[in-house]
Parts: structure tokens; C-alpha cells; sequence
């Protein structure tokens, strides 16, 4: 989506494709899951008129994602080498403005993100993260000083640079881009602010034990297939100021 969105925040959540070992595998499949179910509108509403609002329609080639078309005009446009995602371009009035880079490993685990942006026909990376795999099921993210346990193919805990632990819980349910080819290898490694899900699954809350707060709460509605037809957001970003939420839904046609 644009980037107006996707810029991390302060606590830089980042991730992942999933580590190679049985404890790291995808797990138990979601309940009813379809591969033909593709997640064909998003429509993002922000609580604050000035805050994110937008509509995306996708569209596809197979279960590869195309483009997703706002209704502005703007376009984030995809591009894969075989299974895998490896840039997606945003285009405003057919020109390319900037775009995010994925390289993987040989297994087709994400090791390096990067966003850049075209500024007088130079680019100029903003954004640049590398992803180490360890063998005790963490992720080491440099660039976003993270260190993420896996569990069950998701991130089930992540440790900031400054020693913050965020634990996530998720519903075992569909994810609206579980069946798009190449997006759980890219699902949070360019997440924006509001965390609504991760590789196959929901995000159902994010907690911040260091502060015994909540950071994210996702409430959702599903639909008769275990896809959530929409998702409500409540974060608080700052922990000093755990009164300040902010809320955000998105609504998902298939």
C-alpha cells in the first residue's frame, strides 16, 4: 500500500519468512481454507479524517498478485522471480516514485529489505534491513534492532533494541492474503504502524509486557469461510502515553 502507511513505527516492527525447523514449520492449517479465495478490495477508514483512508483493488495472475489500483490512480505494482516477490513498484501518474526490494537465500528465506525512494532520478534507500536466521527459532533484524522468536510459522515474541518484549497472539484462522503466492515470505517485513496480520493467520493483539500495556488490539469479523471481512485496530504507539490510542479499520471484499 502507499507508503504514507507503511513508514515503521517507533518500536520498528519488522519480519519474516519462516525458519526452516519443525518447530518454525506453518503449522496446523486454518480451518476452511479455500486456495481460490484472493482478497480482491481492502478499504482502509482511520477514526482521524486526516489520518490513512484509502481503497485498493487487486487484481492477479493466477494467485500472483498484480497491482493494487487506489482510487486515485496510484499503483503498487508487483513483480516476482518464480514464487517470490522480489520488488513492488509504486507508480503515481505513470511515474515510479519509489519501491520496495526483497532478496532471499537459497531455502527462499527473506534476507534483505530495502525501500527507496527516486528522488531527481537518484535513488535514495530509506529503509534497509537484513534478516539472520538462528537455530534456537529466533530472527535477528538488523536495521530494525529486533530480535524475533518464531512459533508456529508467526513471530510469537519480539524484543526491541532497547529491551521492550512485545508478545502477539493470533486467531488460527485465514489471513485475506494467505493464498497469495509469494506474500507470507514479505507479510511483515514492510508492515505499517496497525499490525492486522501475519503469514497464514490474524493478529489478535500485540502486548507490551515491558509496560504491562497493550500495544494492538485487532477486534475482526469473519465471513462463512474463516476470512475476515473486517478488522478494527486500537495501538497505542507510545508507551509513556498509554491513554493515546489510535484506530484504524480495514474492510476486505474476495
Amino acid at each position: 500500500m502507499k507508503k504514507v502507511f507503511l513508514f515503521l513505527s517507533a518500536v520498528s516492527f519488522v519480519a519474516v519468512s519462516s525458519c526452516s525447523s519443525d518447530d518454525d514449520s506453518p503449522g496446523t492449517t486454518p480451518p476452511d481454507a479455500s486456495s481460490d479465495i484472493l482478497v480482491k478490495r481492502a478499504v482502509y477508514m482511520d477514526n482521524d479524517p486526516e489520518g490513512y483512508n484509502a481503497t485498493i483493488d487487486y487484481t492477479y495472475n493466477g494467485n500472483k498478485l498484480n497491482q493494487g489500483v487506489y482510487l486515485d490512480g496510484f499503483i503498487e505494482k508487483y513483480y516476482y522471480t518464480g514464487d517470490l516477490i522480489t520488488k513492488i513498484e509504486y507508480i503515481d501518474n505513470g511515474n515510479v516514485t519509489d519501491e520496495d526490494l526483497f532478496e532471499y537465500n537459497a531455502s527462499g528465506k527473506l534476507v534483505d529489505y530495502k525501500y527507496r525512494v527516486l528522488e531527481d532520478g537518484v535513488w535514495d534507500t530509506w529503509e534497509h534491513r537484513t534478516y539472520v536466521y538462528n537455530s534456537d527459532n529466533t530472527i535477528t533484524v538488523s536495521g530494525g534492532n529486533m530480535v524475533l522468536t518464531m512459533q508456529n510459522g508467526e513471530i510469537s515474541q519480539a524484543v526491541s533494541g532497547d529491551g521492550t518484549t512485545y508478545t502477539y497472539t493470533y486467531d488460527g484462522k485465514n489471513s485475506p492474503f494467505k493464498n497469495v503466492t509469494g506474500y507470507a515470505e514479505i507479510a511483515n517485513a514492510f508492515a505499517g504502524d496497525h499490525e492486522f496480520h501475519g503469514r497464514s493467520q490474524n493478529i489478535v493483539s500485540i502486548i507490551d509486557e515491558t509496560h504491562s500495556q497493550n500495544y494492538t488490539l485487532n477486534n475482526i469479523q469473519y465471513n462463512a469461510n474463516n476470512y475476515p471481512t473486517s478488522i478494527t485496530s486500537v495501538a497505542i504507539f507510545d508507551s509513556n502515553f498509554p491513554g493515546d490510542s489510535e484506530t484504524l479499520t480495514v474492510a476486505y471484499s474476495y
